[in-house]
Order: C-alpha cells, then structure tokens, then sequence
C-alpha cells in the first residue's frame, strides 16, 4: 500500500510491503472470488433479518408460542455472534476455500431444516445451525477478500463491495421477507438459501485457491472454547437486555462473559500464534474502526427495527408494504456503495467515515421529531441508509489494513464479532427504549398510534447519540490516517 495508515503505524505497514519491489504494482486478481463470497454474504445478512416480518405466519402455521419466536432471531444472532473469531481461526488453520465451503455447506443444510421444520423446536435447532454456519462462512469470506485482492486499488474496490452488500442484505431483508410471506409462504424465506448456496459453492470451487498456510497450526480447542462461551454469554446477555435494562439474568450474562474474556486475554499475551489478536488491539486505527464497526451496526439494525415498528405500529402497514416502504434505505445504500472508494480517494478514509456519521445524525434528527408522515419517514431513512456504506466500507478498509495474511481469519473475525455485538445491543438497547416508552405513552393514556410513534423517536434519539458518538471516533480516525507528508518519516516505534 502507498497510503500511510498512521505514523505511529508506519513500521508495520511498511514490514507488511517488504517483499515488494519499489515501484511494481501488486497485480489485480480476478473477481470470481468476489463473487463467491459476496453472494454468500448477501445471504447470511438477509437472513439475519428477513425472518422478522414473517415471525406472526410463523407462529400461526407451525404454531410457535412468543419464547419459541423470540428465539427464531436470538438463536441465530447467538451463534453467528459468538463463533466468528473461532470461525477465523478454522479459516486460518484448515485452509480459507475448505472453511468457506463447508460454513456455506451447513448453512445450506440448516436452512433446509427451517424451510421443513414442522414444530418450533426443529426449527429453533435450524436457526442454530444457521448461525453456525454463518459464522464459519462469514469469517472465512472476509479472510480470502483480504488475502486475495493485495493489490491497492481492487482491494478498495472489493472491500466496498463486501461492506455494501452485507448492509444492503441487512435492509433489504425485511423487503424480501414480506414479499415471500404475502406472495407465497414463511418457509421460503430459508428454502430460497438453496439456489443462491449452490451458485456461491460453484463459483468458490472454480475459483477459489486452498489458501492453506504451510505451518501445522493447532485450532487451540480449550482457549477457543473459552472465547466461544465468553463470546456467547455476551451476546445472550445482550439478547436479554432486551426483556429490559434490569434483567438479572442479562446482567449475570454479562458479567460471566467479562470473565471468561479477561481469562482469554491473559493466556492469549505473548503467544506467537494467538487466538485472540491481542496485538491488533493496541494499534489505535484498528480498535478506533473495530468500536466505529459497533457503532455503525447499532445505527443500521436499530433503524431497521424502529422503522418496521414505525410502519406497523403507528400506521398499520402491511409486512409487504412496510417491506417496500424501507426499500428506498436499501437502495440508497446500494447507490452509495458504489462511490465511496473515490470518496475515500478524495477525503481519506476517515473522512469518508466522518461524512457517513453526520449523514447519519441528519437523518436520526428527522426520525426523532416522530414524523406523522410516512413520506418524511422514508426519506429520513434513506439519508441514513445512504450514511451506511460510507461507513462499514472506510471502517473495514482501515482495520483490515494491519490484518497479517496468516492471521487474516481471526483478524476478519474479530472486526466482524465487534460488528455483530453492535447488531445484538443496538436490538437490545434501542427495542428497550422503543418498549419503555410505548409502555409510558399507552399508560398515560395516549392512542396505541400515537404512543409508537412517541416510542420510535425516542428510539431514533438512541440512534442519533450512537451517530454522534460515531462522529467523535470518525474525526479520530481521520487525523490518524490522512497521508503522510514527503519527509516526515517519524523514529517513533
């Protein structure tokens, strides 16, 4: 790379572009892997949220009681959340190709399950299976863009691509899962994983290299085991937060994950190969973009499920037309993904992401006032939907800049688990403040309209200090990685 990530960052950057002659550009590799994993990321992140408008046919066909439900989306939300680092490891031990095909193959066979599944236990034992899956394929999928693409230009390029449709999937979810529901059954919304697995796991056999290091290396059983468990109490104490703030059992969750984590970190110092990149943590560009990554999933999944709300509650939509109403969010992410790498090239990275936050707060801003017209709504929205991109892609760009290539599983998967528990609290905290109003308002007497609306801007005002807080990291972000000057090569280490 000839872009200067930080000075304090510079000797590592230039330790990473050592075998490279001055001068010689890295040659540009084809974009059938791209295409593999993109398409396989579009579908974990519809899955992630496709499922919520078909949650009231669900629980009237299978039938499914509201615990059953609940867990529909918890389960998966858990495993996926929880086994990403793990997932990178395997990725980086067994060979990227064969962690990516085999997390793609039980995916599909999980969905089948779902799409089958005649009482809620199958299919809560489904939704688990997904979520693992999920996590072995998403880890090892963000691995092969950062080892594949090294040279500088398709690396932004693939890195923008990757970022934009893991958001677009997230929206769009809800648009594909209304029109499945309204146009045919619940059960498509997992049967239709098998056509696109098919085609992901074709191109990826085509195309894709083993990318096997050539050191035996453990997979660190008991350490990952500790991580995995530490990792998943976090994000069933997250999931938790959600029945409210005061919840035991959150709270213990929470705290249990703090401990196993804090044990991790202490067996994990001075390994040479560790599990947890501990060392990518004390590199302030790649902790900055791992909390900007939180900060960014909280924003989009807690939009996402203001504005579902928002639509049904106060204006009786239909979950089609509700889909279709968040339709202009996704678009306007998809439009924006394609012009952030010259955005990137014209303001840095961490100004990109800057401009990406303030968008956002624009829009929060709007949605806070609790508009009673769905036309301003949508709009607001898709002003933050077009915030989206332009802060997934600089983030990721600028965290997996340090990722070592013999470390980019766990490198990949520990960015990916930051933005995974901002999707769970962003849904636990911003679902507790959109109940604990509406809970109010209806108490007070107020119209059950009225009240969600009340509710969903108090939720939007949640989202807005997440932006803002987004904001102060972007400014960061931006005095750390704006280009160094000709001549002003520092001594510091």
């Amino acid at each position: 790379m000839t872009e200067a990530i930080s000075l304090v960052d510079a000797k590592q950057e230039n330790d990473r572009e050592s075998d490279q002659r001055p001068g010689q550009e890295t040659p540009k590799a084809s974009w059938l892997p791209m295409a593999a994993v993109g398409v396989a990321q579009l579908m974990v992140m519809l899955d992630s949220t496709v499922v919520n408008v078909a949650l009231p046919s669900i629980g009237t066909d299978l039938p499914a009681d509201q615990t059953a439900l609940q867990w529909t989306i918890s389960a998966y939300v858990l495993m996926y959340g929880s086994l990403l680092l793990f997932g990178g490891r395997v990725a980086d031990v067994i060979g990227r190709r064969r962690s990516f095909l085999s997390g793609l193959g039980l995916f599909a066979v999980a969905s089948v399950l779902c799409g089958v599944a005649g009482n809620q236990e199958l299919l809560v034992a489904g939704r688990v299976l997904q979520g693992l899956g999920a996590a072995v394929l998403s880890a090892a999928a963000l691995s092969i863009v950062v080892t594949v693409y090294q040279n500088e230009e398709q690396r932004k390029a693939a890195l923008a691509t990757w970022s934009g449709l893991g958001v677009i999937g997230a929206i769009l979810g809800a648009v594909l899962g209304g029109l499945i529901v309204s146009a045919a059954s619940w059960r498509w919304a997992f049967l239709i994983n098998i056509p696109i697995s098919l085609a992901s796991g074709i191109i990826g056999l085509r195309s894709l290299a083993p990318m096997r290091s050539d050191v035996r290396r453990p997979l660190r059983l008991p350490t990952a085991f500790l991580a995995t468990l530490g990792l998943a109490c976090l994000s069933f104490g997250l999931i938790r937060l959600h029945d409210g703030m005061t919840t035991p059992a959150a709270w213990i969750s929470m705290g249990l994950s703090v401990v196993l984590l804090a044990v991790v970190a202490v067996t994990e110092l001075g390994k040479s190969d560790p599990l947890l990149p501990l060392h990518l943590l004390r590199i302030p560009t790649y902790w900055l973009s791992s909390l900007g990554l939180l900060l960014a999933a909280i924003v989009m999944m807690g939009s996402s499920y203001l504005a579902s709300n928002y639509f049904q509650g106060a204006h009786d939509m239909s979950a089609f037309a509700t889909g279709l109403s968040m339709l202009p969010m996704g678009l306007a992410a998809l439009v924006f993904a394609t012009v952030v790498p010259n955005l990137i090239a014209k303001v840095g990275p961490g100004g990109t992401y800057l401009i990406g936050a303030l968008t956002q707060i624009a829009g929060a801003a709007v949605l806070i006032t609790g508009p009673s017209s769905t036309a301003v709504a949508i709009i607001a929205l898709t002003v933050i939907g077009a915030g989206l991109p332009t802060c997934f892609v600089p983030l990721y760009g600028i965290g997996t800049a340090h990722v070592r290539p013999e470390e980019s599983g766990v490198g990949s998967g520990l960015l990916n688990t930051f933005n995974e528990s901002g999707a769970a609290l962003g849904i636990a905290v911003i679902g507790t403040v959109l109940a604990t109003s509406l809970d109010g308002e209806l108490e007070s007497g107020a119209a059950a309209p009225d009240a969600m609306t009340i509710g969903v801007g108090n939720g939007f005002l949640a989202v807005g200090i997440c932006a803002a807080l987004a904001a102060c990291i972007a400014v960061g972000l931006h005095r750390l990685t704006r280009p160094a000057q000709v001549g002003t090569e520092t001594t510091e280490s």
